[in-house]
């Protein structure tokens, strides 16, 4: 009888060692590929104060002039030889003097990437379901890589702005093309760890990051250090396997045998008698595919805005650590490592209770922490140590620890969600909604010069109705990923079935 995937991979090691070396090399194509690039803009792009020249005819103030604070806007009605920048760090906003009417700018610099993301998200998705996870993978890597290390050098503001949107478009096909070609490789128990564990080299190049530009305050150097190690990481195509459901839905039986056979001699596992089960071959799926059926279309539609919110809200914290106050350094290194905490607990929390509530319990706290922030800021006078401290733990501690819980846990439930015929279009057009929150966070932590409530309040309802509509999606913990089209409703009624099932039995066991 011939085995399903799944089936063969519990036999020749759903999570063994060429796993996990898959999943250690992953992680150091996200550290390079992925972490630097995007939250390189938290310090590229930031303001910093700026003081009256001394002996001023026409500038009185004394001190450094900071966001928010009275008088921040005094210097817009003064000439601009007096008043200058704080040399403490440089960036595009002092290169380019992007302050006052042209304040605006630093912040759409900071949000092109995500307007590359957007779209390299929907138009990779398709070329990576009709061409492979792996030739997606190392394209998009070279346009990250390139376009990585010449964002040093542009001398005027529009065309930084266009590479930071080129870098996106690159990290939005590599990103889901990594992800996807790592869960399909792995066994139906060990997703939800090697879907969390891909992440952590996320935080860890952000911890570096606050390292490296406290150390790096010019705004160049630092963008050469970060782009610089991103070439050698093109190399891995020789390493890198082809995504073995991908190779099964396109037909290619043999070809996946093949690549079953090297991860079974890496794991010391020896081989099935049993054939590897194909797949009927079939249209591969387009954005039409997403609203096929009713149950299809919910999952889009939830998928997507649970997306955009985890987006706005995730960037939406990270790019506040500058403002929120006290040091912009340390709070960043803060609001990373509380995110790599939160790995383990993410991924004991899927095994344990399944992906759907530990997804809403992440978007239902993450809303807590950000109202836990808008009503510290209510009573902060600016002069209140431990106001500020408590704004720190609710904003970039408990916001952003939760906020993992859910953006990287729908990362592993959508994967789950689409079939394999439209995963990628499934998880790329999702991703794209990200993008969308993504782009907007900047801009939402700027509202806060409109009124200080305002960023954390956005972010906080929107985390709020994103953990109510979570709540009508279907569990897929310990389900077998879904292939195709084929009796998709009933499979997964089927599956609904087995999960209570499950519950229940674990229940007694436990009891």
């Amino acid at each position: 009888m011939a085995l399903t995937t799944d089936q063969y991979l519990q036999k020749i090691g759903s999570f063994g060692r060429y796993q996990i070396l898959l999943l250690v090399f992953l992680n150091g194509l996200i550290f390079f590929w992925f972490g630097w690039p995007v939250m390189i803009v938290a310090f590229i792009t930031a303001e910093p104060a700026w003081r009256c020249v001394s002996n001023s005819s026409v500038c009185p103030l004394e001190g450094s002039m900071r966001p928010l604070r009275d008088n921040y806007s005094f210097r817009c009605n003064i000439p601009r030889d007096q008043w200058e920048f704080v040399e403490d760090f440089t960036s595009v906003v002092t290169e380019f003097d992007l302050v006052c009417e042209h304040a605006l700018y630093g912040t759409i610099g900071s949000s092109m990437i995500f307007v590359g993301f957007f779209v390299g998200g929907i138009a990779v998705g398709p070329f990576s379901d009709k061409f492979g996870r792996k030739k997606t993978m190392y394209i998009s890597g070279l346009i990250v890589s390139v376009f990585s290390l010449i964002a040093a050098f542009p001398h005027a503001f529009w065309l930084f702005a266009l590479l930071r949107c080129l870098i996106g478009f690159g990290i939005g096909g590599y990103s889901i093309a990594a992800y996807v070609l790592l869960t399909e490789l792995v066994g139906i128990r060990h997703r939800s760890t090697a879907g969390c564990s891909i992440w952590y080299s996320f935080n860890l190049s952000n911890m570096a990051l606050a390292g490296l530009a406290y150390l790096v305050r010019d705004w160049r150097k630092l963008s050469i250090i970060m782009g610089a190690p991103t070439i050698p990481f093109l190399l891995g195509w020789f390493l890198s396997p082809e995504s073995v459901r991908w190779l099964l839905v396109k037909g290619k039986v043999e070809k996946a045998e093949a690549a079953l056979r090297k991860v079974a001699k890496c794991n010391k596992k020896p081989i099935p008698e049993e054939p590897l089960k194909g797949c009927e071959r079939q249209r591969l799926g387009d954005l039409r595919d997403l609203f096929k059926s009713r149950s299809i279309t919910h999952k889009t539609l939830v998928s997507w805005y649970c997306w955009f919110v985890n987006g706005m809200v995730y960037y939406g914290v990270s790019f506040s650590s500058p403002s929120v106050g006290g040091n912009m350094y340390l709070n960043f290194f803060i609001t990373s490592t509380i995110a790599l905490v939160a790995y383990p607990a993410l991924a004991w929390g899927c095994n344990r209770f399944g992906r759907k509530k530990t997804i809403c319990c992440g978007l239902f706290f993450s809303a807590v922490g950000a109202f836990g922030s808008v009503l510290l800021t209510l009573f902060d006078d600016g002069q209140s140590t431990g106001i500020l401290i408590g704004k720190i733990i609710f904003s970039l501690c408990i916001a952003k620890f939760f906020i993992v819980f859910a953006f990287d846990g729908f990362y592993v439930y959508s994967a789950e969600l689409f079939p394999t015929v439209i995963r990628n279009v499934g998880m790329g057009t999702s991703t794209s909604a990200a993008r969308v929150g993504s782009f907007l966070s900047p801009y939402i932590v700027y509202s806060k010069r409109v009124h200080p409530l305002l960023p954390f309040g956005i972010m906080g309802i929107n985390a709020l109705i994103a953990g109510l509509l979570c709540m009508t999606l279907s569990e897929t913990r310990n389900q077998p990923i879904l292939e195709t089209f084929e009796k998709t409703d009933t499979k997964e009624k089927a599956n609904e079935l087995l999960v209570r099932e499950n519950m229940e039995e674990e229940e007694e066991n436990r009891l």
